[in-house]
C-alpha cells in the first residue's frame, strides 16, 4: 500500500480484472489517507470518511464482468474471514478508462464465461431492482442485449473483437446500472463465494436460475408499454412484464439458458407517457427458509 509514496508516484495504472482494479483503488486510497484500509469500510460504525481524491487512476480492464473500471467502490476480501468488504466513495472513480477488447482476447474460455455471467447478472438484477430509476433501467436493458448477443461468441471465438468489445460494454453498463441495486442472485453468490471460495461470476451462474425463480418481480404500471426482446439466454424474455407473475417465475427458472446466446431483436420498452408513474412493488422480505430452499435446489439439481 505504501508503494506510490515510496516511489513519489503521482498516478496509478490499474491493469487486470475486477480484483486487480479494486486493488489499484485501494492502493490509491491508502496513498492519500491514514490508518488501515478497512477503517474506511462502507457502513462500518465509526468508519473513517474518504475525504480526498486518490492519485490519478487509469483503468485498463482485461476481463468483462465486474465493471470495476467505472465503479465507485473497491471490493476487498478480508484475509482472516474471507468476507468481502466494500470501500465506497466517488473519489475512487478512475479518471480515464481504456476498454480495449484486444486486452481480453487471451482470457481463457471458462473465465470469459464466468465473468460474462457476472456482467449479465448485474444487468438483470439492476433492471429488476424494485426502486424507480428509468435511466438505470434503460442502461441495464441495453447492457443485457449486448451481453446476450456476444457472450457465446466471445467464449467460442476468443479473437472475435466485436464480441469482446460488446462484452466490455455490457460489463460497464451493468456496473453503472446496478447503482440502482442488485438482488437475491448476488446475495446468494456472495455467500457462496465466502463459504466455498468460488469465483464470483461462476457463483452467479450457479445460483441465478434458482434465485430468480424465488424473486418476486415488480411490474411497471399501465402507463408504460413493453415489448420483450427475443433473448435465448438469461431467464427467458428477461425484459418482459407481460403475463402473470407466475408465468414470469416459470420463465425465469427454465433450464439451459446458459447454454447459448442469440442476439435479441427489437427494443425492449419505452414510455407511452411523458410522465410515467413509478413501478409498483410486489416484493417481500426474503427469509432464512427462502435462502435454504434456494441453496438446496441449486445443489440438488
Amino acid at each position: 500500500m505504501s508503494t506510490p509514496i515510496a516511489h513519489d508516484a503521482d498516478g496509478i495504472v490499474g491493469v487486470g480484472g475486477g480484483a486487480a482494479l479494486d486493488v489499484a483503488k485501494a492502493v490509491g486510497l491508502m496513498a492519500t489517507h491514514e490508518g488501515r484500509l478497512f477503517d474506511y469500510e462502507d457502513e462500518l460504525p465509526g468508519a473513517r470518511p474518504v475525504e480526498d481524491r486518490i492519485p490519478h487512476l487509469v483503468a485498463l480492464p482485461t476481463t468483462a464482468g465486474t465493471g470495476s473500471e467505472v465503479g465507485r467502490s473497491a471490493v476487498i476480501a478480508d484475509d482472516a474471514t474471507h468476507i468481502k468488504k466494500i470501500i465506497f466513495s466517488p473519489h475512487l472513480l478512475a479518471v480515464a478508462v481504456y476498454a480495449d477488447p484486444e486486452l481480453t482476447v487471451g482470457l481463457p474460455a471458462p473465465i470469459t464465461a464466468a465473468t460474462g455471467l457476472d456482467a449479465l447478472t448485474h444487468n438483470i438484477e439492476a433492471y429488476l431492482a424494485k426502486d424507480y430509476h428509468p435511466i438505470c433501467d434503460g442502461i441495464a436493458l441495453e447492457g443485457l442485449r449486448l451481453g446476450a448477443a456476444n457472450l457465446h461468441r466471445a467464449v467460442a471465438n476468443p479473437t472475435d473483437l466485436e464480441a469482446r468489445g460488446g462484452m466490455l460494454m455490457s460489463s460497464m453498463m451493468g456496473a453503472i446500472a446496478f447503482q440502482k441495486g442488485l438482488g437475491l442472485v448476488h446475495s446468494t453468490a456472495h455467500a457462496l463465494g465466502t463459504a466455498a471460495d468460488l469465483h464470483h461470476g461462476l457463483a452467479n451462474g450457479v445460483m441465478i436460475d434458482h434465485a430468480l425463480a424465488t424473486t418476486s418481480r415488480r411490474c411497471p404500471s399501465g402507463s408504460r408499454r413493453w415489448r420483450a426482446p427475443s433473448v435465448s439466454t438469461m431467464p427467458h424474455r428477461p425484459a418482459s412484464c407481460a403475463g402473470s407473475p407466475s408465468s414470469r417465475r416459470r420463465s425465469a427458472s427454465r433450464p439451459g439458458w446458459r447454454a447459448r446466446t442469440s442476439p435479441p431483436s427489437g427494443s425492449s420498452c419505452w414510455p407511452s407517457s411523458p410522465k410515467p408513474t413509478p413501478a409498483t412493488s410486489t416484493t417481500r422480505p426474503v427469509t432464512v427458509d427462502d435462502f435454504r430452499l434456494i441453496f438446496d435446489k441449486a445443489f440438488s439439481a
